[in-house]
């Protein structure tokens, strides 16, 4: 007798697949879902602006704009589908981030990682049962895959943040220790910088943590990734929302919010520079077909604040191709190495490009400020 337990994991399963083959290519607000809520810099609006151009290109995911780079076809099956034929297609993301790349990887997996992960009773089995035929496989097997590296699986979701020893400027220490962002000028006369935000073990740590929490929201309309906060992203999680995880981002941003203040000097009024709204940092996933890019667009349209846009890196280089952040101004596709970030101004044209294979993670936060206008631009 099949338990009604199945039945709801199976109805999940079909209905993440065929969402999956839906191309997301035009903003789709949900009434009543995109507006900003009211903070300390006026009401915003929606939290992207679409620039709407005659020939109706606006309207469709960019490829590869300013780059010959084409997409190719891949003969691999890749790990979101081969976990849809097993039946184990909502446990991609806990996978994922604790670093499966292909189905051999899970036979690696202890019970206390699997514990680790927050899978549920229908997971867990299914999974521990995988486990048992990958691991009889393999020893059938066993000369043809000496070839294959030992997967590098991690389930912590603390200590990367652990030797942490910036502290907030309103808790009054004499003494704190800077942290070097390492920023580079990409374009000055645009105001466009790179630097380094994060570790590569932060990173890690931050995915652990953002899938974790999703996968036990999932069924809850409205948490965990969701298409339901912002105008042109499918798949976005509010920061806040994971425990956690604004406490330990704190001391980086608030060093990092002293630092935009020396990016744009005497511009950026005193004091000023605040989150956008109680939304922010919220973090990003582009996922195969479900969600692949951006149209060209702009952060925010308040004319009276200003508005500083950061991307920052979280998944591995290697964890997908395509994707970037092309930049209209300068007509480049700007490609980020894990845990740096990219800052520009909102109002800067720009469009995270299509990726054709993988998951591609990213954190991102608006900041709103005053500007000095009696400094120019």
């Amino acid at each position: 007798m099949v338990s009604v337990g199945f039945l709801i994991h199976l109805t999940m399963i079909v209905a993440q697949v065929s969402a999956g083959m839906i191309l997301v290519a035009t903003h789709r607000p949900q009434p009543g879902q995109c507006q900003i809520r009211r903070s300390a810099f006026g009401s915003g609006g929606r939290r992207h602006r679409l620039n709407h151009h005659k020939n109706g290109r606006s309207a469709l995911l960019l490829h590869a704009v300013g780059d010959s780079t084409t997409t190719t076809t891949t003969t691999t099956t890749d790990l979101q589908t081969e976990l849809n034929a097993l039946g184990l297609g909502l446990c991609h993301g806990i996978l994922h981030a604790s670093g499966v790349r292909r189905i051999s990887d899970i036979k690696s997996l202890t019970k206390l990682q699997i514990a680790d992960m927050g899978a549920d009773n229908f997971d867990r089995r299914n999974l521990l049962t995988l486990i048992d035929k990958l691991r009889t496989t393999t020893v059938t097997t066993k000369s043809s895959e000496t070839s294959q590296p030992s997967p590098n699986l991690c389930t912590s979701v603390q200590g990367a943040f652990g030797q942490q020893t910036l502290s907030k400027p309103w808790e009054g220490e004499e003494e704190r220790t800077k942290q070097d962002f390492a920023i580079q000028v990409i374009c000055g006369e645009n105001n466009i910088f790179r630097g380094r935000l994060f570790t590569p073990h932060q990173c890690l740590q931050m995915n652990r943590m953002a899938e974790y929490h999703a996968y036990r929201q999932i069924g809850t309309i409205g948490t965990g990734w969701t298409d339901e906060l912002y105008t042109l992203t499918a798949q976005h999680m509010h920061c806040k929302d994971i425990p956690g995880f604004i406490d330990m981002l704190d001391p980086i941003f608030s060093q990092l919010t002293e630092e935009l203040y020396t990016l744009f000097p005497g511009r950026i009024i005193k004091d000023s520079i605040i989150f956008e709204s109680d939304g922010e940092p919220h973090l990003v996933k582009y996922h195969g077909k479900k969600a692949k890019g951006t149209v060209m667009h702009t952060d925010n349209s308040n004319p009276e604040f200003v508005y500083i846009t950061l991307n920052v890196l979280l998944s591995d280089e290697e964890d997908f191709t395509g994707g970037g952040t092309y930049i209209k101004n300068i007509d480049r596709t700007i490609h980020l190495k894990q845990g740096e970030m990219l800052i520009h101004l909102g109002d800067l044209e720009h469009a995270g490009m299509e990726i054709h294979s993988g998951v591609r993670r990213l954190l991102v936060s608006f900041f709103a400020c005053e500007w000095d206008k009696t400094k120019g631009n």
